[in-house]
């Protein structure tokens, strides 16, 4: 139960959300931990936010993935907690991972909207819900976040390096697709970390926009492209969720309307 534990968190322009990352990690009750931010090359006050936290910084150019593969390579720790900058872990969550990982190679954080009182996190957080209530490991939607450093260096390792520079926001599922080629020991954490989404139909429609743009670079190499399409298509209807169901259908065409322009048009 001493185990180092390796987060590690790409950045880019992320000066509104990092510092309550940061403050989520420094709170835990797990104290033996490092922190790595990989940033690309961020113009606001990422850095300087990272630095007053006293946490590892790298700087990479390429895209999520490849940031990613950057963080578990500088890692030292026996677990990698692959973090965003806008995510905010519940205090127990890094001791309660630690134990469970005696039973397990990977963990999935069971995750709500950290603003889920307004009006859009509420959708997202809706849609959350939906997925991980009925989640099933080959639907490759909701995503291990919690790993063994070895066998997710392992992992990771199998991915053609020539890809790696346009695989943005298709990181996880890459990630989680060529893990469950070693191991499907996967557990979960029950309230495990709660996300910042976006206040406002502008900030989503760029967001989803870029998503969307990043991804027509990834999907033209033909790669991984059955999981591209399983990611974006609408969720299940439940009948015994119907309220949260509806959100989910609404947030599906608010996030897939910009998206969808970003891939045809960006």
């Amino acid at each position: 139960m001493n185990e180092l534990v390796s987060i590690t968190i790409p950045t880019f322009n992320s000066e509104k959300t990092l510092v309550a990352t940061l403050e989520s990690i420094k709170t835990q009750t797990y104290k033996n931990i490092e922190i790595i931010i990989i940033d690309g090359y961020s113009k606001d006050k990422t850095i300087e936010i990272a630095k007053r936290f006293g946490v590892k910084v790298f700087l990479c150019k390429g895209g999520l993935l490849e940031a990613r593969i950057v963080g578990g390579k500088k890692s030292r720790g026996k677990f990698i907690l692959l973090l965003d900058s806008d995510q905010i872990l519940e205090k127990t969550c890094i001791k309660r991972a630690v134990k469970m990982m005696e039973n397990y190679d990977d963990l999935w954080l069971y995750e709500r909207a950290f603003n889920r009182k307004k009006i859009l996190p509420s959708l997202y957080d809706a849609d959350r819900i939906i997925t991980q209530d009925f989640w099933e490991p080959d639907e490759d939607i909701v995503l291990p976040r919690f790993f063994k450093r070895k066998l997710l260096l392992m992992a990771l390792a199998n991915i053609p390096k020539k890809y790696l520079s346009v695989c943005g926001a298709q990181d996880h599922i890459v990630t989680w697709h060529e893990f469950k080629q070693i191991s499907r020991k996967i557990g979960i954490i029950e309230n495990g970390v709660q996300h910042m989404e976006p206040e406002s139909i502008k900030i989503l429609f760029r967001k989803q926009y870029r998503w969307g743009k990043t991804t027509k670079e990834f999907y033209k190499t033909g790669i991984y492209r059955n999981l591209i399409t399983k990611k974006n298509k609408f969720r299940k209807f439940r009948v015994s969720y119907p309220v949260l169901s509806s959100k989910s259908f609404i947030l599906r065409i608010l996030r897939g309307v910009p998206y969808k322009l970003g891939f045809w048009f960006g």
